[in-house]
């Protein structure tokens, strides 16, 4: 005898969820994290209830908790075969941890209506690292957590002393998100002949960019 699925109940309150993340993935992506309430979000949801966030996820903390289980573990799938491929040596270990990072980001937005502004959110997150740790003051937001690209980004900086190590990281997961953001930004507002209009070219500088920042020797005295 198997167990009984979901009652009518729980899936009625999945599908909610589901219609409340989308609505706010959208507001916040088009707008901003600090600009859209949580009520506003209900009623672009088609939810009655002033409070359904609130039931549903706590506070809007719970709500970027969710939007970003959503959307992280998805571009961690798209990530696995970056990471065979630098574990194998393809590219020298600045540039592989700078594609383990970037690229499965790319791929994401690409093949997604909703990923851009799930980069745009994630570019208002304060003091996050992709790979799940974060500085002091970090966040109540939690990242999963990747050890194969943990694994990826010390073998970049292993000549870096790891307090210098974990301010690039930092600074360089954050930027990324930024630069995505802006890289795609710039694509839907420059003209067609501007140079920073076409989303191609410039992941790749963003790539080179990262690839000079994971591959540049220790600062003298920072221990």
């Amino acid at each position: 005898m198997t167990g009984a699925g979901p009652g009518k109940r729980e899936l009625n309150a999945a599908r909610t969820r589901d219609k409340l993340v989308d609505a706010a993935v959208e507001l916040y992506g088009r707008r901003s994290i600090d600009a859209v309430s949580l009520r506003e979000i209900g009623v672009a949801a088609g939810q009655k209830n002033p409070n359904v966030l609130q039931y549903h996820f706590g506070d809007r903390d719970g709500l970027l908790q969710a939007i970003v289980d959503r959307h992280a573990c998805a571009i961690s799938r798209l990530r696995e075969p970056y990471i065979e491929r630098a574990n194998k040596g393809e590219w020298a270990p600045g540039e592989a941890a700078a594609r383990c990072l970037v690229m499965p980001i790319i791929e994401y937005v690409e093949a997604q209506a909703d990923g851009i502004n799930y980069v745009k959110i994630v570019s208002q997150i304060a003091a996050v690292y992709q790979s799940g740790a974060a500085p002091s003051g970090e966040t109540a937001i939690r990242f999963p957590k990747n050890e194969q690209l943990v694994g990826v980004f010390n073998r970049a900086l292993s000549a870096v002393p790891r307090r210098e190590a974990q301010r690039r990281i930092y600074l360089v997961v954050t930027n990324t998100f930024h630069s995505i953001a802006d890289i795609y930004r710039a694509a839907d507002q420059q003209s067609a002949g501007s140079p920073v209009a076409s989303k191609k070219p410039m992941v790749q500088q963003l790539i080179l960019l990262l690839d000079s920042f994971f591959s540049a020797p220790a600062t003298d005295g920072v221990r």
